[in-house]
This record gives C-alpha cells, sequence and structure tokens, in this order.
C-alpha cells in the first residue's frame, strides 16, 4: 500500500474510533445530561432535538484533519507526545467551546460547560492515541 492511501486510512481510522467514543460520551455515559441541558438551546421538531447531519459532520472532518496533522507535525510514533497533543487539540477545540458558551449564551449550564471542559482533553488524547497506535501499525 503506498504512503498516500496510508495516510487516508490513518484518518479515516482516526474518524470512526474518535466519532465512536464521541458518541458514548455524548449519547450513551452523559446523554441524559445533554438532552435535558440542550433541550433550552435546541432546533427542536416534535420536542425532538434536531441534529443538522452535514454540519456536525464537517466539524468532525476539521477536527479530526487538525488532530492527525498536528500529530503527525511532531512524532507520531511517540506514544507520550501524540497523547499529549491530542488533549492539547481537544482542550483548544473542545473545552474552549464549552467555556466560550458558558460565558455567551444565557441558558448554556455550568453542568454542560463542566462536562465539555472535562472531555475535550480527554477525547483529543483518545485520538492522539489512535494516530499513534494506527501510525505505528500502517509505518512500521
Amino acid at each position: 500500500m503506498n504512503q498516500a492511501l496510508k495516510l487516508i486510512l490513518l484518518w479515516v481510522i482516526t474518524l470512526v474510533l474518535f466519532s465512536l467514543a464521541d458518541a458514548l460520551w455524548h449519547f450513551l455515559i452523559f446523554g441524559r445530561a445533554y438532552k435535558e441541558d440542550f433541550k433550552v438551546l435546541a432546533l427542536l421538531e416534535n420536542d425532538r432535538i434536531v441534529f443538522r447531519k452535514v454540519y456536525g459532520f464537517l466539524a468532525q472532518i476539521v477536527l479530526i484533519t487538525c488532530l492527525v496533522l498536528l500529530v503527525l507535525l511532531r512524532d507520531p510514533g511517540n506514544l507520550k507526545l501524540s497523547v499529549l497533543v491530542g488533549a492539547l487539540v481537544g482542550l483548544l477545540a473542545i473545552t474552549v467551546y464549552g467555556l466560550t458558551n458558558y460565558a455567551l449564551l444565557k441558558d448554556w449550564s455550568a453542568r454542560l460547560m463542566v462536562l465539555e471542559v472535562v472531555w475535550g482533553p480527554l477525547l483529543g488524547a483518545w485520538g492522539g492515541l489512535v494516530v499513534s497506535l494506527t501510525y505505528r501499525w500502517l509505518f512500521r
């Protein structure tokens, strides 16, 4: 397999595993908290939260692309550094999102802010781990 295909596969594997972890957090682990607190903010249809899939997917594409590129720009074979870079990406993307929303939005709850502050670095670290391990597997 050529290098370009390996990089595409690395990106796809990261997208899938990152998104699965994100979905588990938001729908299973803390699904009730998100649903209750988002309802006052969300676009609703028949009392159900409407998820704009295209924009949600675009957000994941941007986040995954930045995560993969930043880990690759450092030392993707260095597991500790990859996890640290990933945690920083999560801190910048998700934690800042939660803090900014709490600062600006009247109905953004403290609970949502705390969940996003905690989740950002954890999810990012997971993503950095996935990139590093997948890189080692593909490029050994």
